[in-house]
């Protein structure tokens, strides 16, 4: 199920669905984000939650349920920016209404703990989502750059922008499948729930912010022993945080992945694409990506096409 393209006018609907603004201190970054969506042409909505903290998260998991629900059922809404991200996006998925969500598909964007809801999304209705920019990044230092990654995929249904980051072969190979991701902490706790999207046949993005060499071997051991390995078709890495950005301090993500899947023969592919405290790429989960050697390649429509009624 595809979400309908986003046409300048529209109305961009924005909802808390993890930490608050309070809680990450990022009120600022909200404000500015606002007023450079409204300065390229499009309207915003906030949900009645999206400045709330309750012990730091951005209202109670009745309310957060509720406001994205109302986004969904809001015809003059045509796209979902999530606020920010943090720990608390598992809270209340249980809550949402899934027929209502097919019958009103959109676009639903965010990254970090956001990877919680645009899984449960996604298997629960079939509707693709994407990894991408959380509302306040457009409020930062990278914000207009962030903007134009997003009008290019979302107005003018062109990722070829995912392909601006430097691409390296980790192990070599060529395949294609489904793409399911990306913060790898935040997918994890949706283990052994019926809210983890299928892995068999998929291409794993994995990031991380606020990890370490040693949670790397933890994460990896756990995902082997589920059989998950045994399932996906590639993995593409992205930009880890706490690994990269000291450099090459601490032994990193892909190479710590490659020790664990020396088993295996799917490509890894490493770039800095997506991920925290960087411009990120647009990702569509349940899209389709194709993996030849260093090209990271999305295939097929992710959007349907409408004009502004």
């Amino acid at each position: 199920m595809l979400a309908n393209k986003l046409n300048y006018g529209d109305t961009i609907g924005v909802v808390g669905v993890s930490n608050s603004s309070k809680f990450l201190n990022r009120y600022d970054d909200f404000f500015r984000a606002e007023e450079l969506l409204k300065n390229k042409g499009f309207k915003i909505k906030r949900a009645k939650n999206v400045l709330e903290d309750y012990y730091g998260s951005a209202g109670t998991r009745e309310q957060k349920a509720e406001e994205l629900m109302n986004m969904f059922k809001d015809d003059e809404v045509k796209a979902i920016v999530c606020l920010t991200g943090g720990e608390t996006c598992n809270t209340f998925i249980e809550l949402l209404d899934e027929e209502e969500i097919k019958k009103h598909p959109k676009i639903v964007v965010g990254y970090s703990d956001i990877t919680v809801l645009l899984h449960a999304i996604y298997k629960k209705t079939g509707l693709v989502t994407f990894s991408g920019p959380n509302f306040v990044c457009f409020g930062t230092e990278y914000g207009e750059e962030q903007y134009k990654i997003f009008e290019e995929a979302f107005v003018n249904k062109n990722l070829d922008k995912f392909n601006f980051g430097h691409k390296v072969i980790i192990r070599d190979g060529k395949t294609e499948g489904k793409i399911i991701g990306t913060n790898l902490g935040c997918m994890m706790y949706l283990l052994g729930t019926e809210y983890l999207a299928e892995m068999q046949d998929t291409i794993l993005f994995i990031e991380s912010y606020r990890t370490s060499p040693n949670e790397c071997q933890r994460r990896f051991a756990h995902l082997k022993q589920l059989g998950i390995f045994d399932k996906v078709k590639g993995i593409v890495v992205g930009y880890n945080y706490d690994l990269q950005k000291n450099g090459n301090l601490y032994p990193q993500m892909e190479d710590i992945l490659k020790e664990y899947t020396k088993d295996y023969t799917f490509p890894i592919i490493k770039c800095n694409d997506f991920g925290h405290e960087i411009v990120n790429s647009i990702i569509p989960i349940g899209g389709t990506v194709k993996i030849n050697s260093n090209e990271v390649k999305i295939i097929g429509e992710f959007l349907n096409s409408t004009k502004s009624s």
